[in-house]
């Protein structure tokens, strides 16, 4: 007995399908095969006890299409078939004829019931749909009453819609239906990438970095123009990333990055100031806040294809790494070398691709050009305006659900 409950509570959870379509000043219909055990009065009663914005609904027995041969012996194969382990779609008409009778519903609901050991089932038809919209069980004894008004709470206690008309219902039927609509997708991913970054734009004349480029420094701090970072450090250096990121409807998302890139001071290794240096290097690490504009196209069901475009804010700081050779200590223009703000902000623009895999798995190649700077305006200050560009690629893992 207890099994038979638990199969039976699973079946009222998992076979309704949908909310049905709650009408105000509705009509309902009520096909019985064999005893009523719900009246017409009894029902539209609980549709108004239980949904006071209901309206002034009409309840009526279905006589036609008990008194019709061929939708009494759909009926009757529903009497004979109906079981807890069945699911709605199984019980659908095959008959061209019943499948038509129920899409010329309307926006009336057929409330169909029938007795089937000690139980009694309801199955509800609209026009939504040709096999059952929801499914409930009741046991024999309870009253035609009681049942109303659990139907009526259940199945129409959702605030109504106003009936369509002849032109609305036609311009609704053209409408996309739920498995062909566009449909809400929700992206959450993580990624580790590398790529290349340098100053020099493409394309452009080499004249316009000629200055930044052949600096170098002199007794540890000195160049002509401290207002590029690259006129202490190489410009031109692989990066590594690590990034998280996620998407709503497929069309704007959010990315958090870490780039960290490695970057040798620019030295004239001929100036005999810097021979007792074993390495003098600066590591760069970058975080960045994106706001993504994508679109997604799908090919092929096995393979997306998400061009995109995106805007970050960057938060830059540098850290040294020097070390002297053995024995050495470290000279007076050591002790006053040149150090780097301890943070830079800018900004960023960025194009990218991005190629799923079943869902889950990504290749991404990006590319795009940052600019970095702070908001001191003394005369010496290093890295003032810091412009650079990128190209890097990632492999990513996706979680996606609709």
């Amino acid at each position: 007995m207890f099994k038979k409950i638990i199969i039976l509570a699973i079946f009222l959870i998992l076979s309704s399908h949908a909310a049905s379509n709650v009408w105000k000043d509705g009509e309902f219909l009520l096909w019985s095969y064999g005893k009523r055990y719900i009246s017409a009065a009894d029902f539209c009663f609980a549709l108004r006890y239980e949904n006071e914005k209901i309206g002034n609904p009409g309840c009526y027995e279905a006589g036609d299409l008990e008194r019709d041969t061929v939708a009494s012996l759909y009926a009757k194969w529903l009497n004979t078939n109906l079981d807890t382990r069945l699911a709605p779609e199984d019980l659908r008409p095959r008959n061209p004829y019943v499948v038509e009778r129920l899409q010329s519903l309307r926006d009336r609901n057929l409330l169909f019931s029938t007795v089937k050991g000690n139980q009694i089932w309801f199955l509800l038809f609209d026009e939504t749909s040709v096999e059952p919209r929801e499914i409930a069980l009741f046991p024999l004894s309870m009253d035609s009453a009681k049942i109303a008004r659990k139907i009526a709470n259940d199945w129409f206690g959702s605030t109504p819609q106003i009936r369509l008309s002849d032109s609305e219902r036609a311009a609704k039927q053209r409408e996309p239906d739920e498995y062909f609509a566009e449909q809400p997708m929700y992206d959450v991913w993580f990624g580790i990438g590398t790529g290349w970054s340098r100053a020099k734009v493409p394309l452009t004349p080499n004249s316009w970095y000629k200055r930044t480029l052949n600096s170098r420094i002199k007794n540890y701090r000195d160049v002509r123009d401290s207002t590029s970072a690259w006129s202490f450090v190489e410009d031109s250096s692989p990066f590594y990333s690590a990034y998280v990121g996620g998407s709503l409807y497929d069309f704007i998302g959010l990315e958090f990055e870490l780039h960290r890139s490695s970057h040798k001071a620019k030295i004239d290794k001929s100036d005999a100031t810097y021979e007792e240096l074993d390495h003098w290097t600066f590591n760069r690490y970058e975080l960045m806040l994106s706001l993504i504009f994508m679109r997604v196209f799908t090919p092929i069901p096995q393979i997306e294809i998400e061009p995109y475009a995106s805007a970050s804010f960057i938060y830059s700081f540098f850290t040294e790494d020097i070390a002297f050779k053995d024995g050495e200590f470290g000279s007076g223009f050591y002790k006053t070398r040149f150090d780097f703000q301890s943070y830079y902000t800018g900004v960023g623009l960025n194009l990218g691709l991005r190629t799923a895999f079943f869902k889950n798995y990504a290749i991404n190649v990006r590319t795009g050009i940052a600019s970095r700077g702070t908001s001191m305006v003394t005369e010496n200050v290093i890295g003032s305006s810091t412009t650079d560009v990128y190209v890097a690629a990632g492999l990513e893992y996706h979680f996606r659900w609709k």
